[in-house]
């Protein structure tokens, strides 16, 4: 039986937060020892030249409108990646969880305000259980008071939201490696010459922290955005939205197998939901 591309989409976008969600952990180590952007600049450099060195000659014949269409997504990644690192640093890692994974919610919002897409209802259903769920999976307590780390990673959600929906809209009208590269290239860029001016960097390496940015820069950003930008010339940016908001669960599940933290029944029953969202937007796809 051959599988629909739209469904080999959504499974790869599914393993994508797998590896996400199973990641959670290593940066917070991370973290402790170097400044976070630097850190991020770091993992960008490695996913740049790992993709310039996978996809040979992807930039030949490269057009201006390719060019400015992979500035914007690398403008808007990296300025996600500062946003939810340096509002990490001054918030709990529950509420991040839950803020960062409000762009579920964001992307049906602003793509109709943006591009006219009017979500079906079987979507916004979908999104409203899995918003609930997200909650209950993320939040120690239902009170939710915003202060300045919650508030960038707010900002941090918009822009993620920005990003998944950009995406949708010019992958599939451009060469998705070039894409990709530029992502990668520009934020690198981008983030070096920003970095002396909104922090001090600092970095004491030694071995494990070599490993996890191995594992970051490689598996998280290069293999990540490889696959999210070829699978969403596939797949709608609501859909995407809705699978990457398994990323929590996915970090629960591992802090569960790996750190021996254990799941209350609140976060079994928002894990729950979460999925229960997705199944529901499946229902009569267009």
């Amino acid at each position: 039986m051959k599988i629909p591309k739209t469904a080999k989409a959504d499974l790869a976008l599914i393993f994508v937060t797998i590896i996400w969600g199973s990641t959670f952990a290593i940066v917070k180590k991370a973290l402790a020892q170097v400044s976070p952007i630097l850190f991020i600049t770091l993992r960008l450099w490695i996913a740049t030249a790992l993709t310039v060195a996978l996809m040979p000659g992807a930039l030949r014949n490269m057009s201006l409108d390719t060019f400015r269409r992979g500035s914007i997504l690398a403008s808007l990644l990296l300025g996600g990646f500062i946003f939810q690192t340096v509002g990490l640093r001054v918030t709990t890692a529950s509420k991040s969880a839950f803020i960062t994974s409000l762009s579920v919610l964001l992307v049906p919002i602003l793509g109709f305000v943006l591009f006219g897409h009017r979500p079906r209802r079987q979507t916004i259903a979908g999104v409203a259980l899995a918003t609930v769920g997200l909650g209950l999976l993320t939040l120690e307590t239902l009170e939710l008071k915003f202060g300045r780390g919650d508030t960038l990673t707010f900002l941090c959600a918009v822009v993620f939201a920005l990003h998944i929906l950009f995406i949708g809209r010019y992958s599939p009208i451009s060469d998705f490696r070039q894409l990709v590269i530029l992502q990668m290239a520009v934020s690198a860029v981008v983030g070096s010459l920003a970095m002396p001016m909104l922090e001090t960097p600092f970095l004491v390496p030694d071995v494990p922290f070599t490993l996890y940015l191995f594992i970051t820069g490689v598996l998280a950003t290069a293999f990540g955005f490889y696959v999210q930008n070829r699978a969403q010339q596939f797949t709608t940016a609501n859909r995407t939205a809705l699978i990457f908001s398994l990323e929590p669960l996915f970090a629960a599940l591992f802090s569960y197998l790996l750190l021996g933290q254990t799941l209350s029944p609140k976060q079994w029953l928002g894990g729950g939901l979460v999925i229960a969202g997705i199944l529901i937007s499946e229902i009569r796809r267009d």
